[in-house]
């Protein structure tokens, strides 16, 4: 079989799939390089080698697939407990890419006239596929239309659109000019990614609360983006169908629509990426800054689940839906900017600030003292817990002590001192600590999520055993091999044994994160009076 004409023509079928390519192998594993394409748990093409390695390949390509994020994977061979270990005993270790190859998005317009007709030849340039819908012979034709992957037409409207297949990789366009309230009828229960409508704000206000008088679901008519486009103050169909593909685009992509002259406004560097610092992250993100954190290259990380240090160690990561991706240089950094993930980098210098030249830094460290930051990094430069004083060494301190100030933004002064006792977590809070018992690479025999009973084994270093104090489930795990001093932090026991909890950012990470956004956003206002 040839993988890539296969690939090939599922691309041409608009067929999402992922493709698995071996990137590294050590030691002795079935195969050292190879591709495999994977549809469904059920659907493969070619092969990585087989067995069990190739089974949990097919798994997390499928859910790879679903969440439409590409990832590194990584196991070894060795039947042992260890994270990344597998039931084989070929011994070798082999890291694999998945690449995750998604259908094309389908515009479809409902309505060819003007603004269709110039809509649909804007978007077959961005590698849209083309879907026009029409119950008017003269404005619906392949000479019309030479892009469209199909054309559905019908007496009515909504004869038409049911011809017309519509599922969450849709996005609808309704322009007809005289049927788009029995268009819109038609359509907005679907299972479309975006509608929009164009019309004038009075008609769309009109056909709006003709269909909340119908009875339909307050917030689906709330999804309808009506008047569509971008207010580009567009004229002319060309510049209408300009503004709605560039709205189109916005929503299909997730993007922010910010000017490109301002994109470095909204660049923040996390100084490092464990559980606490990684709620940081997530909510900055998903207030719209990019985000770049900088980690050491072997980051001693307990709650690795939701860490994007991991990525140090895995090559990427997705925590509560976001992705962070191991990079390398300044360029690969960029790459993953504009993928829209997160770079996670080995800089624990913090050499990458001066070039990226961020908006602010953040230092999540959390080493209870300061490793080196300034307040001239950037314009604003925050810093979590213990170690730093605001007006000093950096501009604000957000409270990382657990209890009634947990998140605060302290503008003058310091944060609590570091009082060395483990915060209470299900009425335990130093037993929960699993500390290592001897020096030396710590052998993990539990895995995150595990549940545990008082005294099970959770960890070997050397001859050395490290078990559980109290029962619970086990929430963190340092990595696989780490070498650590006697009485080190390497695991944690939540008494409260929620599994679900373990992959999923901690109520103190989000209070953390969101002391960071709130510290941003009125350091950032303040810079702009």
């Amino acid at each position: 079989m040839d993988i890539f004409k296969e690939a090939a023509a599922l691309k041409e079928k608009n067929i999402p799939f992922a493709l698995a390519t071996i990137v590294t192998a050590r030691g002795s594993t079935p195969r050292t390089s190879a591709k495999m394409i994977v549809l469904d748990k059920n659907n493969i093409r070619g092969t990585i080698g087989g067995g069990l390695a190739e089974a949990y390949v097919i798994e997390e390509a499928s859910r790879c697939i679903e969440s439409g994020q590409s990832k590194i994977v990584t196991y070894t061979l060795d039947n042992g407990t260890g994270e990344t270990s597998i039931a084989m005993n070929c011994g070798g270790e082999m890291e694999v890419f998945i690449e995750v190859i998604g259908a094309r998005p389908v515009l479809m317009i409902v309505g060819g006239g003007h603004v269709g007709k110039s809509l649909a030849e804007l978007a077959g340039k961005v590698h849209f596929n083309i879907v026009v819908v029409e119950n008017r012979p003269e404005f619906i034709s392949k000479e019309r239309f030479p892009m469209a992957k199909a054309l559905y037409s019908g007496t009515t409207i909504e004869e038409a659109l049911q011809k017309a297949p519509i599922d969450n990789n849709t996005f609808i366009v309704i322009a007809t000019g005289s049927v788009d309230e029995e268009a819109l009828r038609t359509v907005v229960n679907s299972e479309a990614a975006y509608i929009g409508l164009l019309s004038s704000k009075r008609k769309s206000a009109v056909i709006i609360n003709t269909l909340r008088d119908e009875g339909v679901d307050e917030k689906k008519l709330e999804a309808v983006y009506a008047p569509v486009g971008l207010d580009l103050k567009a004229e002319t169909p060309e510049e209408i169908a300009f503004s709605i593909l560039a709205e189109v685009i916005k929503i299909q992509k997730g993007a922010h629509a910010k000017h490109l002259k301002k994109r470095t406004d909204n660049l923040v560097i996390v100084r490092g990426g464990g559980d606490i610092a990684s709620g940081t992250v997530a909510r900055l993100f998903r207030s719209g800054y990019r985000v770049v954190v900088l980690e050491i290259a072997q980051p001693t990380v307990i709650r690795s689940k939701v860490s994007f240090a991991q990525a140090m160690f895995d090559g990427s990561i997705t925590i509560d839906g976001i992705t962070a991706v191991k990079a390398s240089n300044l360029e690969s950094i960029r790459k993953v900017l504009i993928d829209g993930m997160i770079p996670v980098v080995e800089d624990p210098d913090g050499t990458y600030i001066e070039a990226l030249k961020p908006a602010a830094v953040v230092d999540a460290i959390l080493a209870k003292k300061n490793l080196g930051t300034t307040k001239d990094m950037a314009p604003v430069v925050i810093g979590l817990g213990p170690g730093f004083e605001a007006g000093y060494d950096v501009h604000a301190v957000v409270e990382t002590n657990r209890g009634h100030n947990l998140g605060r933004v302290i503008l003058k002064g310091k944060p609590e001192p570091n009082t060395g006792v483990p915060g209470v977590i299900g009425g335990h809070a130093a037993k929960r600590v699993v500390r290592s018992t001897a020096e030396g690479a710590v052998i993990p025999v539990k895995k995150i999520g595990d549940l545990v009973q008082e005294g099970d084994l959770l960890a070997t270093i050397g001859k050395s055993e490290v078990r559980a104090q109290i029962p619970g489930v086990l929430r963190g795990m340092i990595h696989k091999g780490m070498k650590v001093p006697k009485d080190f932090k390497i695991g944690d026991v939540d008494a409260r044994g929620n599994v679900e909890n373990c992959f999923t950012i901690s109520d103190k990470a989000r209070a953390v994160g969101g002391g960071t956004l709130e510290a941003l956003l009125y350091l950032t206002g303040l810079k702009k009076k």
